[in-house]
This record gives C-alpha cells, structure tokens and sequence, in this order.
C-alpha cells in the first residue's frame, strides 16, 4: 500500500470544477512515481468540503477556488479557519483572479500558496508539481533516510561498537542465537558516532539537526531536540537549564518522580500544589484552577510553574487559562505530557494541548503513546527567552556521547507519521473508542468512566473545565466479585491480555497509534465473560480502600539539603518529627507522601501503616524503614 496524495479541488462553478479537475487528473500520469498515488476528489461546496476533511484522513492538500465577494463577507477565510481547525497541518492552495491575489492573502494568514487561476486551467503542471514537492516536504525523513542508505553501504567497520556490526555474534558458538533472534539490521545498524555524515546529537549537526526542524515544523514550536534516555531525562534537562539554587518552582505534587529528582538536581525550592485524591477509584485529579492562581499569587517571584498536561488515567487540565495566568506574572511554564504525544493532531483533544495553550517547554514520551522505539522521547522550546547555548550545555550532562542511532531514527519517522496520518489514526481509534463504549453500557457489574464519572467525583472538573483522553480507557471494576490478583491472572494468562495499570478497583486500558479495532474486540470479549459470572475464579469480597486525604508537605528545608545531608536509615514508626531524606511514594496512586526536607509526622506515620496494611508498594521504604536527615530533629 503506497502513500496517497489525495487532492480535494472545491470550485463552486459546476463547469469550471469540472474543467480544473479534468486538466489535472490529465496532467498526473506526467508525475507518476513508484511510492506514491495520486487522487483528486471534486467537490462544489464548502459545508461538504469540511466533511470530507473530517472523514478522509488521507487528503493531503486542498485547492480552494476562491472568488473575492463584492459584499466584504469572510466566506473563504472563515472556511480555510474552520478546516485548520479540523487538520492542522493541512495545506490550502488558493487559485483566483490574479488582479486581486494580494487582496486574498491578505485576508488568511494559512494560505500555503496562491496560484492565477486561468494558468491553472492551462498548465495544470505548475501547481500539481507545487504540491508533489510540498507533499515530499511534509513527508520527508532526514535522518531515517541517510541513515538506512548509509547502513545499506555496508562499509567496513574499523570503529566502535565492538561486535562490528555483529560479527561477534554472529561468528559465536555461544551467543549466535542473541543475533539470529534480533536479524542483521539491528547489528548493522548499530553505529558509531564517528559518521560524521548522519550528525551530532548533541550539537545538532547534519541530517540530526535537519530532522529535528522537521519536527518542529510538525509540532509547530520553535525548536524540538532528540532526547535518547526517556523523558526523564528530558525533564530533568528542562529543570536544570531553567532553575538555580534557591528558586522557587510551583509544581504539582504529583508531577512525575524525574521532576522531584530534577528539583533535587538544580538545588531549587518548590513549592507544592496539592493533588486531588478519589480514594474510591484511586486516581487523583490535576490540582484546581484556582490552587494555582493562588499559588502564582502568594508567590509572584517563582521562575516557573510545572504541571502533568495528561494524568495516567487520562485526566486533563484547561491549560489556556494557566499559561495566560502564569505569563501574566511573568513566570515560565513547562508542561510533562508524556501520555498525550498526539494531543495537537485531533480537533477533539487539541484544545488540552501543552503546545495549543502556549507553554514554553513540553516534553514528548514519543515511545508511550506514539510510534517510537522506547527510551525515544522530545523535548519542544517555544520560550522567547530560550538560552540555547545553556541549554546545549546541560543538555550534554544528560546525554550519552554514544546514543543509539535506532532511537534517533525512531524520532524522526515518528514526527512524520503524525504529520501525514496522525490525525487518520487518531479518527479511527476514537470511532473504535466510541463503539467499545457503546458495547460495554450493556455490562451489568463492570463499566466504563466517562467525563460524567468525573465530574461527580472530582468537584473542579466542570468548573475548571477539564477534560478527559478517551484513548486512556479506565474501567471499574468494582462491583466485580473477584480479587484483583484472580482479575490479573484471568486477563493476562487465559486471554493474553497485558492491562497498563491497575488500582483496587480499575483497570487502565491504553489504546495508541498501535491499536486495532480487533484487540478491542478481544478486550471487550474478556470483559463480558468476568462480567457474566461464569469464570472459574475465587470469589472474594475484599477491597482495598485508599485513605482519604494526602497529609499536607512541610519543608523544613530545601530538599536538596536534605537529600544531600548525611542520613540515616529509622523504622517508619519511630520517624516522627525527623526530616525526611529520600523520596517516598505509595503506589496506587504514586503521589509522593513524603519529599526530601519534609516534616514528618504522625499524619504521615498513620497513612503509611494503613497502605502497608492493605499491602502496597511503598517506593523509598526499604524493609519497613525510610530515609531521614542523620540527628536532625524539627524544632
């Protein structure tokens, strides 16, 4: 199956659509190309030409026959607003009276191009030939493409790596299977970074920096880097190039654990959002609108704010009023979305996008949700003030001067596939979305939470207008009979289904730019017989229950002292008014309890003897046992 340039020509005269049409179908034989189809679709109305925009992700250019109204009406601005609104990285091509071209593009910004329409008539081949190049654009690969001809070349190897492209193994009575189970590609593939050629990673040089301008482009921000160790890491660079000893930082407690290393790192002192606990489901909501305006407010002189763009269940902030309210104050805004890579390709989730709301950082885990390899993530820059030379510096700290190529590669076709079919697949997975939903209401003892679920348990979510991914699928499984280790098992070893995430009471189903309608057909299948009863699983009753409220953070210090300090390991139960040293969280639902520089107190002391009762993972507790600041007792 080859790509398609599908063409949709809107002329609103019958007898000039079909004229332009004919001319131009007769002009693409002129073009024919072995990787590529071309189409043209006609069609006379505008409503029309916006449904086939929604429906058919596969146009990739739009020509617009655009006749200036003698009465001032926006008609043809207002469509190609409406169009971008549904396909944000769809071209529109202009044809029309030359006499007033300057006059139609002055009126749309989102114009890629205006062409006379009489020469369009005569010589369809000018602005077919525009098209195809700017097709070639938008699909282009910079780095996959030198790097696979250059692995093709088969050059000798006379540097590292040390299997040579695989002949260690390959010539190995021992560990021959290791490259036999992988296939040559990978072996040859793997490269030095002594081909100058493909680029520095990180300087940005060659193909390298090329691909990464084109990802820009795709996500339209003013700068995008490859970041080849995770998110993490990209959080912990952000946080490292923005802060300094001593500044404060507003962050949501819950954001992930690299942010709170990244605090650690740069010496800053933070300053806690609280988390919003639903015990019955154990899912926590993003901090409200109006915790943070008012931690902006109470603290003015704070260099940035940093908050989770999508929550692991797929919970979603109105981050337009936070950038503007922040920038307002004159501070930063960096956006973790990890779990939302696609957010800015979807008219239905574009208005939750970090990008769309204007924050200066965002970080992409590209691996998560989209089409790249693990560890493969981007970090995208739209600050005006953005010290690249700071930044490159720590950048640098974080990076390896050996990255994998096949990560790097995995970037840049990633940022392609988005540009040219993310919002086709995005339509698909919603439809399926939608009709799992549809088929799941007919459940007696399991259910689907929507927004409505929502906005019953979390009291800021319509208020502050939050929104939910449906593409983050989480299912109650509450009213179920069974344990959820039964639960587990069933799924996982006789329907061979491998669930994202579990609590007490949900299952967290992800469905990516890999999903199909028929694993939604397997799920659903699997879901319908636990609900029937008729499994042969132990019934239990038992539930756990998350306490209700987080115990509030009190630094007693900037938390690096503390994680720095000399420390020592003490019983949680004979922690109480010590200074906490390491970082622990409970998991569900992985909200930090306790941050290095916290008061601890018999709150936290409580909290943490009831999760370990119900038998929950406590990260930071070693053998019942936490960190705390050696002698040093709260005063």
């Amino acid at each position: 199956m080859l790509p398609l340039l599908r063409i949709l020509l809107i002329e609103q005269d019958p007898a000039t659509l079909k004229e332009l049409s004919t001319n131009l179908a007769k002009t693409i034989p002129n073009f024919e190309r072995s990787d590529v189809d071309i189409d043209i679709i006609e069609c006379i109305e505008l409503k029309q030409a916006l449904k086939y925009v929604e429906e058919d992700g596969d146009i990739q250019a739009v020509v617009l026959s655009w006749d200036v109204l003698n009465n001032g009406e926006r008609t043809y601005s207002r469509f190609i607003e409406q169009l971008k609104g549904i396909r944000l990285e769809l071209p529109v091509y202009v044809i029309g009276d030359d006499t007033k071209g300057l006059e139609i593009v002055n009126e749309s910004e989102e114009i890629e191009s205006f062409f006379f329409k009489d020469e369009v008539i005569s010589d369809p081949e000018a602005i077919l030939g525009y098209m195809i190049n700017d097709f070639d654009d938008r699909s282009e690969t910079p780095f996959w493409t030198a790097y696979r001809r250059y692995v093709g070349e088969s050059n000798d190897s006379w540097h590292t790596p040390g299997h040579s492209g695989g002949a260690s193994f390959r010539n190995s009575p021992y560990i021959k299977d290791f490259y036999q189970f992988y296939g040559r590609n990978v072996f040859v593939g793997d490269l030095s970074v002594s081909v100058d050629s493909l680029g520095s990673l990180s300087d940005s040089t060659n193909t390298i920096g090329r691909s990464q301008e084109s990802a820009a482009a795709t996500f339209e921000v003013k700068h995008t880097y490859f970041v080849t160790n995770g998110s993490s890491t990209s959080n912990k660079i952000i946080l490292q190039t923005l802060l300094r000893k001593g500044d404060k930082v507003i962050i949501d407690r819950n954001c992930h654990k690299s942010v709170h290393y990244g605090i650690l790192q740069s010496a800053s002192l933070p300053i806690y959002l609280s988390s919003i606990l639903n015990p019955k489901y154990g899912i926590f909501a993003p901090p409200s609108l109006a915790d943070i305006k008012q931690a902006i407010e109470q603290n003015s002189d704070a260099k940035l704010l940093v908050l989770t763009g999508c929550t692991y269940d797929g919970l979603l902030s109105d981050l337009k009023q936070v950038v503007e309210f922040a920038h307002q104050h004159g501070i930063k805004v960096f956006i973790d979305e990890a779990w939302f890579a696609y957010s800015l390709f979807h008219p239905s989730l574009r208005h939750y996008s970090a990008i769309n709301a204007g924050a200066d950082y965002v970080t992409h885990s590209a691996h998560k949700v989209v089409s790249a390899f693990s560890q493969a993530s981007y970090i995208h820059v739209n600050d005006p003030d953005f010290d690249a030379d700071f930044f490159r510096e720590i950048y640098s700290i974080y990076a390896s001067t050996s990255p994998k190529y096949q990560l790097i590669a995995s970037l840049d076709v990633c940022q392609k596939q988005l540009e040219m079919e993310g919002y086709k697949l995005l339509n698909a997975l919603l439809n399926h979305v939608a009709e799992f939903k549809q088929q799941m209401a007919s459940l007696k003892h399991i259910k689907v939470l929507d927004k409505q679920d929502f906005m019953d348990i979390f009291p800021h979510f319509s208020g502050d207008n939050m929104g939910h991914d449906p593409l983050k699928i989480l299912i109650d499984i509450s009213e179920l009979p069974y344990s959820l280790k039964d639960i587990h098992k069933f799924l996982l070893d006789e329907i061979g289904l491998e669930i994202e995430k579990y609590t007490h009471s949900t299952i967290l189903v992800l469905l990516t730019l890999g999903g199909t309608r028929s694993k939604i057909i397997r799920l659903y299948n699997a879901l319908k017989k636990l609900d029937s009863g008729k499994v042969k699983l132990a019934t239990s009753m038992r539930r756990t229950r998350l306490p209700e409220n987080l115990p509030a953070i009190d630094l007693a210090c900037i938390p690096s002292d503390a994680f720095y300090g000399e420390r020592e390991s003490v019983p949680i139960s004979k922690s109480n008014n010590r200074i906490c040293a390491g970082l622990v969280t409970p998991y569900p639902p992985g909200i930090p309890l306790l941050v290095p520089g916290q008061h601890i107190t018999n709150e936290h002391i409580e909290y943490l003897k009831e999760l370990a009762g119900q038998g929950l993972t406590i990260q930071g507790s070693f053998d019942g046992e936490i960190y705390v600041l050696k002698g040093k007792v709260k005063s």
